[in-house]
């Protein structure tokens, strides 16, 4: 087997398709545990117009059997290095590309994880033009105060009806006028809860038609650290074609870029799976890694 590609979401499937029309043989794994899977419809997605995010992963799997890749479900606990390459649940392979994603941290609030995909969202490159020009609130992450404001700014583009919450975080003078100058209003009291709406722990009450979160972002999957690939700043460092710091082995999508949305995970998928065509093709030739 040439390649094993741990992780089926749209980075992975991508790389997969890639290679298996490269003639290539693939095995792919895939646990179903999507970062998107809670979300209603992926958008800012070419050629797909309002897909449901198990949708669009099917009609992927389906692609992938025209090609002859193999699907395998279930999650890969153990990446053996050998002479020959790796061993992956049982099989020999030559190279591993990790599509394994990321999580999302959400704030400490409650009803925050109950909407999660649905009333609240975290993108608005994503899911700000169906609700555009209605009231947003842009929930912020306790401790984070830069990133809260940057994202409410940018929400700001969507709606001239924004406010953000800060969840008792203090904004400085110039986050401040910053945000006025954007026209976001906002507030600094604790939140008590999410839900149609925010609720402030004085029993105020801010009308949202959808509310966006910052969020944390951590590796679903501790493989790359364990197979000696350097991370830093929760991404799994690569070179332009997906290429880790350990030979053989590369990184694709988010695993490796963590701000890439949908398609921008799919193409980075893509070219790296280029990369590893190319990178057999010299070794089959006797070039090595």
């Amino acid at each position: 087997m040439d390649v094993a590609v741990i992780g089926g979401s749209v980075a992975g499937l991508q790389a997969a398709l890639t290679l298996g029309r490269a003639r290539r043989q693939v095995v792919l794994f895939d646990d179903g545990q999507a970062r998107n899977r809670t979300a209603s419809h992926v958008h800012n997605y070419l050629g797909a117009v309002d897909v449901a995010p198990a949708e669009l992963l099917a009609i992927g799997r389906r692609q992938l059997a025209t090609y002859g890749v193999e699907v395998r479900d279930g999650r890969v606990e153990e990446v053996t290095p050998d002479d020959d390459g790796f061993v992956v649940d049982g099989r020999q392979v030559r190279v591993v590309v990790l599509a394994t994603g990321l999580w999302d941290e959400l704030p400490d609030v409650p009803g925050v994880a109950d909407g999660w995909g649905q009333s609240v969202v975290a993108c608005p490159h994503c899911h700000g033009w169906e609700v555009r020009d209605q009231p947003l609130v842009q929930l912020g992450m306790r401790g984070a105060p830069d990133r809260s404001v940057a994202r409410a700014l940018l929400l700001s583009r969507w709606s001239d009806d924004v406010v953000l919450c800060t969840d008792g975080d203090a904004l400085s003078g110039t986050h401040l006028d910053r945000l006025a100058a954007a026209g976001v209003k906002v507030r600094t009291e604790r939140v008590a809860e999410v839900g149609s709406g925010v609720r402030l722990v004085n029993g105020e009450s801010l009308a949202a038609r959808r509310v966006f979160v910052v969020v944390r972002q951590h590796q679903q999957s501790d493989l790359a650290e364990r197979l000696g690939c350097q991370v830093a700043d929760g991404a799994v460092v690569v070179d332009e074609g997906g290429r880790t710091t350990v030979p053989g082995v590369y990184a694709v999508g988010t695993t490796a870029a963590p701000a890439l949305l949908a398609i921008g995970a799919a193409g980075h998928a893509s070219t790296a799976a280029v990369a590893v065509h190319g990178d057999l093709l010299e070794s089959d030739l006797g070039g090595g890694w």
